[in-house]
């Protein structure tokens, strides 16, 4: 190895780094240990075999090498070359990943692949918020019944056989906009399911990362988005917030401090696509 550059973000518990190997390759390497994070590192294993699985045709990383020593897990890939999606957003990168969802949507899972609601357990957020009489605020008091109400059913109506990325955020899209190419990365989450999944998803990160040209814009844009896909893309969007609202008020996973947090914040910041939505 000639050198090494630490790249930084996401939110599992371990190193990554783009690594410059000697015969002037460049890859990309992550490792987590299971001391960390028990989810992640069985999150790393998952992610390898979805990788070794997938079309090629796929914009994704290639798989080179897995390799597991003490606890730890390691994945080395190829390198996506780019910067990535955002946060914030623009309107480069948006078209860019809405073109790499769409190269995706047109591909068939592989059979080794879970299905999307194997992975999605708790798309009925609102309906157990509302059962479990959770302290909800004044905002939710009022909508979280028809949310509910757009999140039923959603076992059906979410299941296909298309491979879908199912995580798709700013930070898990690497764009090259001197070639019009995204790659999506952190294929954790890969499975099969309605071929709108990804790009639904790609709508709400639109507004709870923000764009670079302000709220307005992302909102703009996400709901764009949704018009040109089948109405259960309206009715994911409703459940990813149930979703992250209710897993919000659940303890903290290992070696994840602030991914409750998080998942609270996401779930505010989608309120005002949600207001379009019922």
């Amino acid at each position: 190895m000639a050198g090494a550059r630490d790249v930084h973000g996401g939110m599992s518990p371990g190193p990554a780094a783009i690594l410059n190997l000697a015969h002037g390759r460049r890859v990309f390497a992550k490792a987590v240990s299971r001391e960390a994070s028990e989810a992640s590192h069985r999150f790393y294993l998952r992610e390898a075999d979805v990788l070794a699985a997938i079309p090629a045709a796929a914009p994704a990383p290639s798989l080179l090498g897995t390799v597991e020593v003490g606890g730890w897990c390691a994945l080395v890939m190829s390198l996506a070359e780019g910067d990535p999606a955002g946060p914030p957003w623009t309107a480069t990168t948006v078209t860019l990943v809405v073109a790499a969802c769409e190269q995706i949507a047109a591909l068939t899972a592989p059979p080794s692949l879970p299905r999307v609601g194997d992975l999605l357990t708790d798309l009925d957020g609102w309906h157990r918020l509302i059962a479990a009489d959770a302290a909800l605020d004044r905002w939710e008091h009022r909508h979280a019944g028809a949310l509910a109400e757009l999140a039923e059913g959603w076992e059906q109506w979410t299941t296909g056989t298309t491979l879908v990325h199912q995580d798709v955020r700013a930070d898990n899209a690497v764009v090259d906009s001197g070639v019009g190419r995204a790659v999506l990365v952190d294929w954790s989450f890969g499975c099969a399911g309605a071929d709108w999944l990804d790009r639904a998803r790609l709508a709400a990160d639109l507004v709870g990362a923000g764009h670079r040209e302000g709220a307005e814009v992302a909102l703009a844009s996400a709901t764009k988005i949704l018009g040109g896909l089948p109405a259960g893309a309206v009715r994911f969007v409703a459940a990813l917030a149930g979703m992250w609202r209710y897993r919000s008020t659940l303890p903290a996973p290992p070696g994840h401090p602030t991914l409750r947090n998080w998942q609270r914040e996401r779930a505010v910041r989608l309120r005002p696509l949600l207001m379009t939505l019922t």
